[in-house]
């Protein structure tokens, strides 16, 4: 089993086209269980939005999973996203 920090680590990496995001991090989860549980929550949290950065959560749904924040950049035509940084909240 792959720990929360490799999880991180790989959605770091994601760089994709804008609607294929959601599936690239649910994707960095396989392999990742939290209590048995290991359906991936993404959601896209303006009050993280930092400079021209886009946050978004993601989890696995079971009471008390560490959260990965994700700060995504839009390319210029929204064609291309970018992870630019992650954080775990535990």
């Amino acid at each position: 089993m792959i720990k929360i920090e490799d999880v991180a680590a790989v959605i770091k990496e994601i760089d994709c086209p804008e609607d294929k995001l959601k599936e690239k991090i649910i994707n960095a989860y396989k392999g990742y269980q939290y209590n048995g549980g290991s359906e991936v929550i993404v959601a896209r949290d303006e009050a993280l939005d930092k400079d021209e950065l886009q946050g978004y959560r993601t989890y696995v749904n079971e009471e008390g999973a560490p959260i990965i924040i994700a700060m995504v950049r839009q390319g210029i035509d929204h064609y291309v996203t970018t992870v630019e940084d992650t954080y775990i909240l535990k």
